[in-house]
């Protein structure tokens, strides 16, 4: 008798211990609520599965806004310029950064004294990433999410002997991942079967934010620019037209509808299996490998782009939570952000559909094996390229991607729209007062 009652005083112990050490867990913010401002995609829905658990744990209560991507710029603005200190962390693409960066709070000065602080380093993160947040020497965020534009191809094609032995007769070299453009347009023309409702290259040339991506990947392997770090004129037009030329190629190899190609008709023609060579945001790369969506699955290969006449080029779109300095709970506010940047986190992230930005998953054997595009993801990083870095952006993305559709649909010369995008661009910068 006496035996049992020492074992259930130890249990009621126990469990008080268990109650009071997870009640002190919570105290530091019992009470305390933070407002996040975040897009709408898969990334966010994962993470907004885990934010009971956050709060059971923490005891800060999550309230989660979460927007289509235009719309969240609009709202970010008006929140951060009226300095409401509505909103204690804001979601933000990397091209706008140099727009909102002054209103965050420099990642370095964020507090500290956290539970999940020693879970998150700069240096665990892509360091294309971590540049993608980073302004004027300020790194205004922490980045949450591994975006960099990736080589999607079809590799069962690309290993099949019969066209391995047809393409070494046409070609004189073996078939296998392209190393370089020219191979990448080889292997495209290879594969242009219209009989056999088979195409080359499959184009982003929907006139969106999606159209500038694909251009400054093609300007960037060309080894040209849009702005200097000092926001002046970067267009190298000789290099520019080289560039625009080469994707005019392609094009050739790409299916019909071709000039208005955005991310529906691209999904839909790779799942098909009617391509066999695009590029492709990882974050959608699911789809692929999706036996309810894609007939190509288990088909895909994953590669770091294919290097251009001046280098291999990957255009990053990562987002970054930037802390605005109105903030009033700046603490739990980092407590959230570190806990979603966290390993412990983002092991379950992953599953839920988040595309990751640490290198430590990325390169993680057993998450390589079920995810087969983290290590080319990770490998794409290594290559990074920001789009444009203007306050701006948004006038300079429109005039990247209005030229360059006007050279690719034959409206214009690649020498006329290359010439019209450097006057415009001048004109921005001279309109803002940046232009010397």
């Amino acid at each position: 008798m006496k035996r049992k009652l020492v074992i259930i005083s130890l249990v009621l112990l126990l469990s008080l211990s268990l109650i009071s050490g997870s009640l002190w867990a919570a105290e530091p913010y019992a009470g305390t609520t933070i407002r996040v401002l975040a897009w709408a995609d898969a990334h966010t829905a994962a993470v907004k599965k885990l934010i009971p658990e956050f709060e059971e744990e923490t005891g800060i209560d999550v309230v989660f806004d979460d927007l289509p991507s235009s719309s969240l710029m609009e709202k970010a603005a008006m929140n951060l310029t009226s300095e409401t200190g509505t909103y204690d962390l804001v979601a933000v693409d990397e091209p706008f950064m140099p727009r909102f960066a002054k209103f965050f709070i420099d990642y370095n000065n964020w507090p500290q004294d956290t539970t999940y602080y020693s879970q998150v380093k700069v240096n665990n993160l892509a360091d294309a990433a971590v540049m993608g947040a980073t302004w004027q020497n300020k790194v205004a965020g922490l980045p949450i999410n591994g975006n960099v534009y990736m080589s999607v191809y079809r590799k069962d094609l690309l290993e099949d002997p019969a066209e391995k032995e047809a393409f070494k007769k046409e070609y004189g070299y073996e078939l296998k991942a392209p190393q370089n453009l020219d191979q990448l347009l080889d292997i495209c023309k290879f594969f242009y079967r219209p009989d056999e409702n088979l195409y080359g290259w499959g184009p982003f040339t929907m006139t969106s934010e999606g159209l500038t991506v694909e251009a400054m990947w093609i300007l960037r392997s060309f080894g040209t620019g849009i702005l200097t770090e000092d926001l002046q004129p970067a267009l190298d037009k000789e290099k520019a037209v080289a560039a625009f030329d080469f994707y005019k190629k392609l094009l050739e190899t790409s299916p019909p509808g071709k000039l208005a190609y955005g991310h529906p008709e691209r999904i839909q023609a790779m799942n098909m299996g009617q391509l066999v060579f695009m590029l492709q945001w990882p974050a959608i790369i699911p789809s692929h490998e999706n036996e309810e969506e894609s007939l190509v699955v288990g088909k895909m290969g994953y590669m770091k782009n294919p290097a251009g006449p001046a280098r291999a080029a990957a255009v990053t779109g990562v987002w970054a939570l930037g802390m605005p300095e109105a903030s009033q709970n700046k603490k739990a506010a980092a407590e959230f952000a570190y806990w979603w940047a966290s390993k412990d986190a983002g092991l379950k992230l992953v599953e839920n559909g988040m595309s990751p930005v640490r290198k430590d998953l990325l390169s993680d054997s057993e998450l390589q094996n079920t995810h087969p595009w983290y290590e080319a993801q990770l490998e794409n990083f290594t290559i990074g390229v920001n789009r444009p870095r203007f306050p701006e952006y948004s006038q300079i993305s429109e005039i990247v991607r209005s030229y360059f559709a006007e050279a690719i649909n034959g409206e214009m010369t690649s020498t006329e729209a290359v010439e019209m995008m450097d006057q415009k661009i001048k004109e921005v910068l001279d309109e803002y007062g940046y232009l010397k």
